[in-house]
């Protein structure tokens, strides 16, 4: 079964975005418009506004939402992962793309059951605005989007035959009642086929959406929609029956940089594509989900700036350098500098080994791929804090929200964290932690690392202090200890790392009682001791 880890465990972030609204930056002037993040939205997840990209503006973004972990699986809960890009063509013209991806079973029996079930689209869209003015905004938007749709509910099989072509129209109008606010009216139409193997499925359905967003400044936007049916059905209802249920969505965005932005929500829906935006998750409609994506707008234009500091360049020393870098079970507060490339891998006892690919495409920002080999000393049993100790992969990402090198009083970053193994059951797993550090002086730093992790019905949670000292030029002794939830023994490293002078290579060497080095496996201790050595290659600085 596939559990691909979604990155929703951001809802959990809620907290820590709230803390940071310290950082809100300039009160959005009246009449102001800056890069695509600091303007009024032309749509989310599931839902388009009247607005319109303007021209030349690139928006990318990825992301997922999911039930509760353990809702109707043994994995993570069930994830629909979703991707995709926008272009200003004009200023007036908006072409996309978009893909969505869900295997999972239903979140409740249907007709008894739940199978496993496959569900995806790859959509292409246009949006056209032809009125914009200081009040109003109105576009029409057009989709053709292939469906693919294998599951026993339906009879279907892999294969061709299980593919079909769908669409959208929708009409969305926006009215302007201030700077701040906006509401939006958004009827449509959206096709798919009335059976799926002779079994009754949506046909064309027609409904319209009521929406507002508010946008106190240029780094905070909440919103709320709801979408209607008016006829036709859009819920699978747990006898396989067609009916009418309303899809709605509350969440708020917090702009990380100008170009880059951290969403959270929670809704009822299930498709994100324009199509499937009216889809509610099945069987029934009534089971929220909570989740997060990340957006980035690559540009230069005369509205984009770098960051909220009011710096050209991101402030950088030898010792700055190598802070950036995460421990040995403890991440970083600090994220890599804006187009850097880091490269790491680690090697220890018990066959414990990995690698890591890590790009800052924006101030603030980082993404990661990793890939490691848990050790297994035979005193965890496999299935209990850990699904298995196969090969597990993970996706991350990195969103610096305080950055104690330009005058906040602390380091403050959240960093989820979505992975699977590669066993036959493909094992998901949630993580999150959020980083905080506090550099006392040139030499010293503390850290404080909240985690959660989650699989199946299992869930961790564990607070990790850290201290970090440069004891000599390139130098640095770190310690680092996890005390865990459920009565688990405490995780614990030590070790050293030295940067290379003139060279942008950090060599560590460190002793643990972890199993792994990322995600869930630093909240899991063994019995024995290990010992492994890391190098990390860190280009760009």
């Amino acid at each position: 079964m596939y559990h691909f880890q979604a990155n929703s465990i951001l809802m959990r972030c809620g907290v820590a975005l709230m803390v940071s609204s310290a950082l809100a930056g300039q009160v959005w002037a009246d009449g102001a418009t800056g890069a695509p993040l600091e303007s009024h939205p032309d749509g989310g997840v599931n839902f388009t506004t009247g607005n319109v990209l303007s021209k030349g503006a690139v928006r990318l973004h990825v992301g997922s939402h999911q039930t509760e972990p353990g809702h109707s699986t043994t994995g993570t809960g069930n994830q629909i992962y979703y991707g995709g890009i926008e272009w200003g063509a004009t200023d007036r013209l908006q072409l996309g793309a978009g893909i969505q991806y869900f295997q999972d079973p239903p979140g409740a029996p249907i007709l008894g059951t739940s199978p496993d079930s496959k569900f995806y689209t790859i959509s292409a869209q246009a949006k056209y605005q032809f009125i914009e003015n200081d009040r109003w905004a109105i576009s029409a938007l057009g989709s053709l989007e292939l469906l693919g749709f294998e599951s026993a509910l339906f009879g279907t099989d892999p294969g061709p035959d299980d593919q079909h072509l769908i669409g959208a129209l929708q009409l969305p109008i926006t009215y302007k009642a201030s700077d701040q606010l906006q509401f939006h009216l958004t009827p449509g139409v959206s096709i798919f086929p009335d059976d799926i193997n002779g079994i009754e499925y949506f046909g064309s359905v027609t409904y319209v959406g009521v929406g507002a967003t508010w946008k106190p400044n240029e780094r905070w936007l909440a919103y709320g929609h709801v979408n209607t049916p008016l006829s036709g059905g859009n819920a699978i209802s747990s006898t396989r029956s067609i009916e009418r249920e309303p899809v709605w969505t509350v969440g708020t965005q917090f702009n990380v940089s100008p170009k880059t932005a951290l969403n959270v929500f929670a809704t009822n829906g299930f498709g994100t594509t324009p199509a499937t935006s009216i889809l509610p998750f099945f069987p029934d409609g009534d089971i929220t989900m909570v989740g997060a994506t990340v957006t980035y707008t690559p540009g230069n234009g005369p509205n984009y700036r770098s960051n909220y500091r009011g710096i050209q360049s991101e402030p950088q020393t030898p010792r700055n350098a190598s802070l950036q870098l995460d421990g040995f079970t403890l991440s970083s507060a600090d994220t890599i500098s804006p187009r850097a490339v880091q490269l790491s891998a680690f090697y220890g006892d018990d066959d414990n080994a990995g690698g890591a690919l890590i790009i800052a495409p924006d101030y603030d920002f980082q993404a990661e791929l990793i890939v490691e080999q848990p050790s297994d000393d035979g005193s965890v049993v496999a299935g209990d804090l850990v699904p298995n100790f196969d090969t597990r992969y993970w996706i991350g990402a990195k969103l610096r929200l305080l950055d104690q090198n330009n005058g906040s009083p602390v380091s403050v970053s959240v960093h989820p964290m979505l992975g699977r193994d590669t066993s036959d059951g493909l094992t998901g797993v949630l993580y999150l932690d959020v980083p905080v550090s506090y550099k006392a002086n040139d030499q010293l730093v503390w850290s404080a690392v909240p985690k959660f992790a989650a699989w199946g019905d299992t869930r961790l949670y564990g607070l990790g202090l850290g201290v970090n000292y440069g004891f000599a030029k390139g130098f640095e002794v770190i310690g680092e200890v996890t005390p865990v939830s459920e009565d688990q023994d405490t995780v614990w490293a030590a070790g050293v790392r030295y940067h290379i002078p003139g060279a942008p290579v950090h060599l560590d060497v460190h002793a643990t009682n972890a199993i792994s080095r990322y995600g869930l496996g630093t909240l899991v201790s063994q019995d024995d001791v290990k010992v492994a050595f890391g190098a990390t290659l860190l280009l760009g600085q």
